[in-house]
């Protein structure tokens, strides 16, 4: 009996989970309510509380969710891409898949910053962790550039290179600041890992 409470429990779960990811996509995450989410899972609201803290909780399971899907997209990049040369290169395809997946999924990506900064350090160990997966694809093409330095440096690096990556995905298809399509977005990201390289390169020279 316990056992098939807790597949039915695992079911909702995972109902709840898709049903807010979807309303999320197509409506932000601010538009989220629990009554809407019970109803079209055909449960109460208090269910939803059974099986999440809160909603916040929910959210920042939907969130990590879609940073699974962040790192599955990379990492199946770099498969596709095996021997892709150049940590330059390897470091392009970085960021221009980074860009993709934002543009194919604007809202679910959105949600995960504008959940994190509502809720500051709550769930700052988890997101700090989801968070060292993604930077951990930077730090490989980094240590062919610069093999003298430490983990901690690279690390250092790698969060500097993606915010700089961030920052122009964010202001230019976000229309804040710059208001360039996808292309011009791509081509600006190329530019400013290229230009990271080649500093980076010189420096060693």
């Amino acid at each position: 009996m316990a056992a098939k409470t807790q597949i039915r429990r695992e079911k909702l779960r995972e109902s709840l989970l898709e049903i807010a990811e979807r309303r999320i996509a197509e409506s932000g995450y601010r538009a989220l309510t629990a009554r809407e989410l019970a109803a079209e899972a055909g449960c109460a609201v208090g269910a939803i509380y059974n099986i999440f803290k809160d909603m916040d909780a929910l959210v920042a399971d939907v969130n990590s969710r879609t940073g699974a899907r962040l790192d599955r997209a990379v990492a199946e990049a770099f498969g596709r891409n095996a021997g892709a040369g150049t940590p330059k290169r390897q470091l392009v395809l970085l960021g221009r898949t980074y860009l993709s997946f934002v543009v194919d999924n604007p809202l679910l990506w959105s949600a995960i910053f504008e959940h994190a900064a509502r809720m500051g350090t709550e769930f700052a160990e988890r997101r700090e962790t989801e968070n060292a997966r993604l930077i951990g694809h930077i730090v490989r093409p980094l240590k062919a550039l610069l093999p003298d330095a430490g983990e901690e440096r690279l690390v250092l690096v790698a969060r500097a290179l993606f915010a700089a990556v961030h920052g122009i995905v964010s202001l230019g298809l976000q229309r804040r600041f710059l208001a360039e399509s996808p292309d011009e977005v791509a081509a600006q990201i190329t530019f400013i890992v290229e230009a990271f390289c080649d500093g980076v390169a010189a420096q060693k020279g």
